[in-house]
């Protein structure tokens, strides 16, 4: 296998490592909000846990199509060179684009199987 499809395989699993981490803030957030909302019911606090993953990632996902079609938003970062000792083959709008799709695949998950 060459290099770069090596490189590009550990992006995207360290994105699949950040992406757990990332889901439960906004999920815990969710879940509070449904608390105080229903009291508690457990489905309807999970349900508001996942909705609002789903938000956040939506707003992600919507941050990285900016920076897509209209890349002169991006500019460069001011510590590119710590950025690549994580990410080999991705820059910023690639990691957002892939954590975004991960959470809501999580929240996606959670929606299905437990409400």
């Amino acid at each position: 296998m060459s290099s770069s499809i090596k490189d590009f395989i550990k992006d995207l699993l360290y994105c699949l490592k950040l992406s757990v981490g990332i889901f439960f803030i906004p999920f815990i957030l969710g879940m509070i909000a449904g608390m105080i909302m229903h009291g508690p019911n457990i489905k309807e606090i999970l349900s508001w846990g996942s909705r609002f993953v789903q938000w956040v990632s939506a707003m992600g996902l919507g941050i990285a199509g900016i920076a897509f079609i209209k890349p002169k938003f991006m500019r460069p970062l001011n510590y590119q060179d710590v950025w690549e000792t994580y990410f080999k083959k991705f820059n910023l709008a690639h990691v957002l684009f892939f954590i975004s799709i991960f959470i809501a695949i999580y929240s996606y998950v959670i929606e299905i199987y437990f409400t």
